[in-house]
């Protein structure tokens, strides 16, 4: 199918109001599953347009990988559920989204409308994933990165045009949006963008102005001062504290605002620059299976559950319930809707029990045995009967961040730094932008006495704290970085992860440098 026609399917799709996501039996489109190197695609659109959007899926992650250089190529898979169109999603939130992103503990997971997703010559159909890969991508570009520069390069690669025929893709293209909206409103200086990171929760526009003035300030610095901007990302990827990255990078830089004033309100006389990169073919295998009843329940319990919106928690947990009941009526035995039984049930004794359970149906499922592991963590068990179930589960799932997480935890909560150190490097390498995995890495280097890189690590996972990261892990975070400036000292710019650095985690994929960003 060629991108014109895969565009033309997801119009007509997203015309129709009554294409709910339920499984055929309940008057639903079937359910398809399709695996390619880099992304897991379900979705109830038909097997076709499946395939096509997991290889555009491939293409567009080809694409923003040329803003680090060709030769970067971080591990792991996102997952990526497509709904037909916004009416099928509006199912699970009360808000009115074109798609969003959320972090498990089994990793990164997109989930798109109808023809959010599409990819097409039409720049403005690809930047909702374009936004949320960016930022999945940059987690491993750049070691640390303060949000006006995470947000700033997602919203400036959102314009991203791929042209496959040409071999080639255009990045850096305006954002009308949000030039409309400073040029109209305004824009936070820079020094205001610092403190975001700060900052709690917004309100809808003054989000929108920070959202914008990121994007502004990038676009500017991209376009007017490149070899500094260079610079700037190079000293991120090595791990650089980002305010004294960014001092050195542009010292000497006179009027930024007066030069951004003029970038915003100059009229016909400003130029706005973007950038033609190479754009290699991508060659993605794919495997394609159907999905049961089960599994598709479990899946719409897993939207309830996640999908943003002010629906309180027992509203969400009583539809989820719903699901995952009917999931397990259709086969009890079911990986996906026992693990979420087993993660929204409260009670220690019986979360292990379920998980025995589940062992037992599948004792070649790396989840399950990952599942009992926590299980027996939170029954108090630290024997050997957790160590065993969290060995299995790596050996099962070894790109799995949870499982290495779990099994680089262990060690350190039971004091064998030693043997927990190839698990939390591993962890790292899958997720480097993951506060609670690099709150066990440190943990590990701080046992381990190696203290000055234990604390710029645990100062990497208080970076990458945000609005939506659970409070209990955030105080965690927070107290435990108090605890190692006390002891180990002031952070003196020690790098976390540096390229070449031997002291860095083996395994952790470093961007070769800015491709002209």
């Amino acid at each position: 199918m060629s991108v014109s026609v895969l565009g033309l399917v997801l119009t007509l799709l997203s015309g129709c109001t009554t294409l709910r996501a339920v499984c055929p039996a309940e008057g639903g489109r079937p359910w398809v599953e399709v695996r390619s190197p880099h992304f897991s695609v379900r979705t109830h659109l038909d097997a076709e347009t499946a395939q096509e959007a997991t290889r555009e899926l491939e293409l567009l992650r080809q694409g923003l990988l040329q803003a680090w250089a060709g030769t970067f190529d971080p591990p792991g898979t996102v997952e990526v559920i497509v709904l037909a169109n916004h009416t099928t999603l509006e199912e699970f939130t009360n808000v009115r989204i074109e798609g969003f992103s959320a972090t498990t503990s089994d990793g990164p997971v997109l989930v798109l409308a109808g023809n959010a997703y599409a990819l097409s010559e039409a720049p403005a159909d690809v930047g909702t994933q374009a936004h949320e890969l960016t930022h999945y991508l940059s987690e491993f570009a750049l070691v640390r990165q303060p949000r006006w520069l995470s947000e700033g390069l997602a919203a400036y690669l959102e314009s991203i045009i791929l042209r496959p025929d040409r071999h080639e893709v255009i990045l850096g293209g305006l954002h009308s949006g949000f030039l409309a909206h400073v040029q109209r409103s305004g824009w936070r200086t820079l020094d205001e963008l610092w403190e975001w990171d700060g900052k709690g929760l917004l309100g809808t526009a003054e989000s929108r102005n920070y959202y914008a003035s990121s994007w502004l300030w990038v676009h500017f610095f991209i376009s007017r001062h490149p070899e500094r901007f260079d610079e700037f990302q190079t000293r991120l990827m090595s791990g650089e504290e980002p305010r004294q990255a960014w001092e050195e990078s542009f010292r000497g830089a006179k009027d930024l605002a007066g030069e951004l004033h003029a970038y915003v309100h100059g009229g016909r006389h400003v130029t706005y620059p973007t950038i033609t990169a190479p754009l290699p073919p991508v060659k993605s295998p794919l495997q394609m299976r159907a999905l049961e009843p089960a599994e598709v329940h479990a899946i719409r319990a897993q939207l309830f559950l996640m999908t943003p919106g002010a629906a309180p928690p027992e509203e969400r947990l009583h539809h989820a319930e719903q699901e995952m009941a009917q999931a397990l009526k259709e086969d009890p035995g079911n990986v996906a809707a026992i693990l979420l039984r087993i993660r929204s049930t409260v009670d220690p004794s019986r979360r292990l029990g379920l998980a025995q359970q589940l062992v037992e149906r599948h004792p070649d499922s790396g989840q399950a045995w990952d599942a009992l592991a926590q299980a027996l963590d939170a029954a108090g068990n630290t024997s050997e009967e957790q160590e065993a179930a969290r060995l299995r589960a790596v050996e099962l799932l070894p790109d799995s961040v949870s499982a290495q997480n779990g099994l680089a935890g262990f060690y350190a909560r039971t004091s064998q730094p030693e043997k927990g150190l190839t698990a939390a490097r591993r962890a790292v390498a899958l997720a480097p932008g993951n506060p609670a995995v690099l709150d066990t890495w440190s943990t590990i280097l701080f046992q381990l006495g190696r203290c000055p890189e234990a604390l710029s690590a645990q100062q990497l996972a208080a970076d990458t704290l945000h609005e939506s990261t659970p409070e209990r892990l955030r105080r965690t975070v927070h107290d435990t970085l108090a605890r190692y400036e006390a002891v180990c000292g002031a952070a003196a710019g020690v790098p976390t992860a540096a390229p070449g650095d031997p002291t860095a985690a083996p395994g952790i994929p470093t961007a070769p440098g800015p491709s002209g960003l």
